[in-house]
């Protein structure tokens, strides 16, 4: 009777288990769609740069997103992740560059020599690189902005969102590599709620600066 009760529990735990996975996959995939809609919706009402940069971003993490529903972390595991796990840190980076200055262009053509350095050499070098890169611009940039008082305090939402990404990605590199800083159970289990955090923050960011009067 108490194997029996024992079992019971542990089909319920597992099975609550499950169902909060789901969840977490299923709120991943809402915050890349909001990430994609507000990106979209800004562009459409100003027809402005960096709002088409945040589409592109918004969309890498919507198609990871959709396989991590699809293949769960297998998803990790295809040829084609790493590059889109790089393409949302840095075209959100170009889009905070091109939203005050000419320089996103440089930016642009050190993304796609980045890219293809690490296609051609298969070395996690330049994908670190260009991760790390655009995760310090996503940080400090909004910092530097407002410290030039060019924009408001709403804008350091890309900050926070910023140091999501940075563990966030991380943890996705962590998984990939198969060789976790921490244990690759709590890998898991964080791994979600820093994507959908760092999603909700920039979509929030991008909502904020798209409502934003120009100074």
């Amino acid at each position: 009777m108490k194997n029996k009760t024992l079992i019971i529990k542990g089909q319920g735990i597992s099975l609550f288990l499950s169902m909060d996975k789901n969840m977490m996959e299923f709120i991943t995939l809402v915050s890349s769609l909001a990430l994609v809609g507000v990106s979209l919706y800004g562009y459409r009402n100003k027809r402005e740069i960096p709002y088409a940069f945040w589409a592109v971003s918004g969309l890498a993490f919507l198609i990871i997103s959709v396989a991590l529903v699809v293949l769960g972390l297998n998803a990790l595991q295809l040829p084609v992740t790493p590059y889109l796990g790089s393409i949302y840190p840095a075209f959100m980076a170009l889009g905070l560059i091109a939203l005050r200055s000419d320089f996103w262009k440089y930016y642009l053509a050190f993304i796609v020599l980045m890219l293809l350095l690490f296609g051609l050499a298969s070395s996690n070098v330049f994908q670190i690189g260009l991760h790390s890169i655009s995760g310090l611009v996503i940080v400090f940039l909004p910092i530097v902005y407002l410290v030039k008082k060019q924009t408001n305090t709403a804008i350091l939402l890309f900050t926070l969102g910023g140091f999501t990404i940075a563990i966030g990605g991380m943890a996705l590199a962590a998984i990939t590599a198969g060789k976790p800083i921490l244990p690759l159970g709590l890998v898991i289990q964080l791994l979600h709620p820093l994507l959908f955090v760092s999603a909700f923050l920039l979509a929030l960011g991008i909502y904020a600066v798209n409502n934003a009067t120009k100074s």
